[in-house]
């Protein structure tokens, strides 16, 4: 097709090159295998998914994954998976070409080793993704390429050359088209408005390739007009042509040869493969963009993926951002770009993105592999894909090397107390998976002071000692065991005051000689106490008697006290069973609803600020604290001590603010207010005819006449003696709590 390729400069920004880390943050990694390693960072709030391939290692190596047929589509993982094998471990991949979701089609050239999978299209229009001919692809040399691509297609008859503008796809307008037995359909599938010839070679034609060359006669002319569904021969080829074609060709007839010849550039002749994408993103290390960035595909913050290489070729780098979701929006394609640019990668081409944007990676532990990333799906889940990227590990299954373990008791153990080792997976030198096999794996005692049984260890007597790991008799990891007979330091932990009737925990903090603590089973520490006070059983006591005594725990041949006072269950000081409010306020003490202070007193009179109401009521109607939305109060930042409670009550149309957009948590709650509130959270409302009880001082144009109204029609307030509810008085502690307690037993 010849066409003179140019890659036009949409919009390039010059940043300076800042090293991998520099650009990421939490980042963890991973090596998968030889040459390949994952990295998961935020960039700057997007989570991102990064596989890093050597090519320069001899084990490492890239292809296209394709589904089991053409047109079929499989989820990332599946097509990875269904690759890997012995000596060719699928350990990382990426989700790669555009394709047509109602047909299952690709839309753009595959190729692997010279065959073609896919012909391709390439858009007219700047606005979509791959209006230019650009691929990625490993190269005849082994080494990674970013560049245009030129597919040629040219037929010859009677000494004439004409070009073919592609293979095995739609015929457009003004086209024509090649189609070889390898087409998707055994029919052409074109419409009537075009001129078909088919052509019968000598030979069965099992594959389309670059440097091939078919030559046949023609057999059968379809006409312009017939619907009739043109066949194309399995030992031939059929040239669809219409629009100017039409009339280069009208010298064709049957009988007539027909020659055709398919080739591509030099730099991607006898390529490893191909795969057409795009648009490109960055180009000699800046942003690069082949795309009107005005386009709504480009300015639109979504997920994203792509592929990018080193100026020398030998790195490649996966990468994925995760979108959509609330802790990773994504990115727009000049922002992408951009992001690409700043790791310090030379060429980078776009990817197929938004729900298609899927990693996978090899865990450890497994030659499955498994999504490293979060689809923008619902729930997360894979959408299924034409083709995808493989990073392979060709390294082959060797003896093992290394292990992943946990133990149940790790620092200084007393004698007679154990461990128990759990192998989480075992690695060959090249990260390949081996068997977790308790048979095979074993645990030995260096100094012989440790009692072994299968994978758990028992310290026998003070010594120091070293447990070593091993798979198939080779030590794959070892630690260092310290056992005492006896604490060198012991202190009892627990409460020195306890109400009476009540039973209580007590624990020991046992240290050796370093300051370390010690590791024991809790059966062995012997309590005693003043029998008058109460009774053990093991570690727990419970008071009987009050009055003073002393606690006293022996471990070994240590031995630790600590003086306790058992004291009779009493109220708050100010709150004697006489006041009016005892039972009230007793009842939301025993919930928890509400504290006391320090000194004992409950303070019954003093005025309740608005952020212990919204504690108080989050606690009542069980809020949900733990998911809230942050409602911007001014006044309320998220490091305040209430705000999740605030946050919980405003979330809940219970509270509102103060018109200025503060709460202003530690202003005093006004019994109008309070109204307001308690007929909200409990849903009390006022009936048409209104309450028998009218107060002097709020009339029905009052704010908050309807909400008085509702408590007292709903029995929580009476108001005061002289006929008033005094709407603007701040209300106490006790007030509020009688009229909550009144709300919830309405």
């Amino acid at each position: 097709m010849k066409k003179v390729f140019r890659l036009f400069l949409v919009c390039v920004l010059v940043l300076f090159l800042q090293p991998f880390d520099y650009v990421s943050a939490n980042k963890s990694s991973q090596p998968l295998s030889p040459g390949v390693t994952l990295n998961k960072y935020t960039y700057p709030a997007n989570q991102v998914n990064h596989i890093s391939i050597s090519l320069s290692n001899s084990f490492a190596k890239l292809d296209v994954g394709l589904p089991s047929s053409y047109g079929a589509l499989a989820r990332t993982t599946e097509i990875a998976n269904s690759h890997s094998y012995e000596g060719h471990r699928v350990v990382g991949a990426i989700n790669a070409a555009f394709y047509d979701m109602s047909s299952g089609h690709p839309l753009y050239l595959i190729a692997k080793n010279n065959e073609i999978y896919n012909g391709g299209i390439i858009a007219s229009s700047s606005s979509h993704y791959v209006s230019h001919p650009i691929a990625f692809g490993v190269t005849a040399d082994g080494l990674a390429e970013i560049d245009g691509f030129d597919m040629d297609i040219w037929m010859q008859h009677n000494g004439q050359n004409y070009e073919i503008q592609g293979l095995n796809r739609e015929r457009q307008t003004n086209e024509a088209i090649l189609y070889t037995p390898q087409h998707y359909s055994q029919t052409t599938n074109s419409n009537q408005y075009g001129v078909e010839y088919v052509v019968e070679t000598p030979n069965m034609i099992d594959s389309t390739y670059f440097g091939q060359t078919l030559v046949g006669n023609v057999v059968k002319i379809r006409s312009y007009g017939s619907t009739e569904k043109t066949e194309i021969p399995r030992n031939g080829f059929v040239i669809s042509a219409n629009g100017d074609h039409m009339k280069k060709f009208e010298n064709i007839k049957v009988g007539d040869e027909i020659k055709v010849s398919i080739s591509i550039n030099q730099t991607w002749r006898d390529a490893q493969f191909i795969l057409a994408s795009g648009p490109m993103l960055v180009r000699d290390g800046k942003r690069y963009i082949t795309m009107d960035t005005s386009s709504s595909r480009a300015k639109e913050v979504a997920p994203r993926s792509a592929i990018g290489i080193s100026k020398d070729k030998k790195s490649v780098h996966f990468i994925t951002v995760d979108g959509r979701q609330s802790n990773s929006k994504g990115m727009n394609l000049v922002q992408f770009a951009d992001y690409l640019a700043s790791l310090g990668v030379d060429r980078a081409i776009n990817l197929d993105g938004g729900g298609s944007t899927t990693m996978a990676f090899r865990n450890y532990g497994s030659n499955q592999v498994v999504l490293a990333n979060r689809p923008s799906n619902s729930g997360g889940a894979e959408r299924r894909v034409s083709a995808i990227l493989e990073a392979i590990s060709t390294a082959p299954t060797s003896e093992a090397s290394q292990l992943k373990y946990t133990r149940t008791n790790v620092g200084t153990l007393l004698a007679g107390t154990g461990s128990r080792i759990t192998v989480e997976y075992v690695l060959d030198e090249y990260y390949n998976p081996q068997p977790v096999d308790p048979s095979r794996i074993a645990l030995v005692s260096e100094n012989h002071t440790l009692s072994i049984d299968g994978l758990t260890f028992i310290s026998t007597k003070a010594a120091n000692d070293r447990i070593f790991i091993t798979y198939d008799g080779k030590t794959l990891d070892s630690f260092p065991v310290k056992v005492v007979d006896s604490p060198t330091t012991l202190a009892i932990k627990g409460n020195k005051e306890i109400v009476n009737g009540t039973s209580v925990q007590f624990t020991v903090e046992a240290k050796d000689d370093a300051g370390n603590p010690i590791i024991f089973d809790a059966n062995r520490v012997t309590w005693k106490v003043d029998e008058a006070l109460g009774y053990f059983v093991d570690n727990r006591f419970t008071a009987v008697n009050a009055g003073k005594g002393t606690v006293t725990a022996t471990l070994g041949d240590k031995e630790a006290t600590f003086e306790i006072e058992v004291v009779e269950k009493v109220q708050f000081k100010d709150v004697p069973k006489t006041h009016p409010y005892f039972k009230e306020i007793s009842y939301f003490s025993s919930k928890k609803y509400i504290n006391g202070y320090e000194d004992g007193t409950f303070k019954p009179d003093k005025t309740l600020t608005r952020a212990h109401a919204a504690v108080i009521l989050s606690k009542i109607l069980e809020l949900d604290t733990s998911n809230v939305e942050n409602p911007n109060f001014k006044d309320v930042p998220t490091s305040h001590v209430y705000y999740k409670e605030i946050a919980a009550v405003a979330n809940n149309h219970l509270f509102s603010g103060k018109g200025d957009g503060t709460f202003d948590p530690n202003g005093e709650l006004t019994r109008g207010q309070m109204a307001k509130i308690i007929s909200l959270a409990f849903e009390l409302k006022a009936s048409e005819g209104g309450s028998a009880i009218q107060f002097k001082d709020v009339s029905n144009k009052h704010w908050a006449y309807s909400y008085v109204q509702a408590l007292a029609q709903n029995n929580v307030t009476t108001g005061f003696q002289d006929g008033t509810f005094k709407p603007e008085q701040n209300i106490s502690r006790a007030h509020f709590v009688v009229f909550v307690y009144r709300a919830i037993h309405q």
